[in-house]
């Protein structure tokens, strides 16, 4: 059912700005919090810094949907956001998932269990064919 979901509506083009305001279910935080245990306390300019930018873009996306029309920003932003927000998802999918054999399955660690540690080994490094330069280098 959930894969199913997951074809059938673009349900990561709605559920990651969320993921950004709030984390992953059962995780406390925001990734715009610079109190927020994501962050050490040296990075919290760099979070206010990039708070600042995304008001100033949301101006600028304001002003240009006023300049150029709904449908032009449609064209130029949302379906970039939308490629991007969909690549970002199917990545995610791939290093959390295992690999073709079903019968070997990776382990999900959820709450107190998880750290960064555990999560950055249970993931599968993938070759992406011509697109690794993006994710690699």
């Amino acid at each position: 059912m959930a894969r199913l979901g997951r074809l059938k509506f673009p349900w990561p083009l709605f559920a990651y700005p969320f993921y950004l305001w709030n984390r992953s279910p059962g995780k406390q935080g925001s990734h715009y919090d610079p109190n927020c245990d994501l962050f050490v306390p040296s990075e919290r300019n760099m979070v206010l810094t990039s708070n600042a930018f995304l008001i100033g873009m949301l101006g600028v996306l304001a002003l240009a949907t006023a300049k150029l029309g709904v449908g032009a920003m449609f064209n130029l932003y949302f379906m970039p956001y939308w490629i991007n927000v969909v690549w970002l998802d199917i990545v995610t999918y791939l290093h959390h998932h295992g690999p073709e054999d079903a019968s070997e399955k990776m382990p999900w660690y959820r709450g107190e269990e998880w750290s960064y540690l555990r999560g950055g080994l249970t993931t599968i490094d993938r070759d992406y064919g011509i697109f690794n330069k993006i994710h690699h280098d």
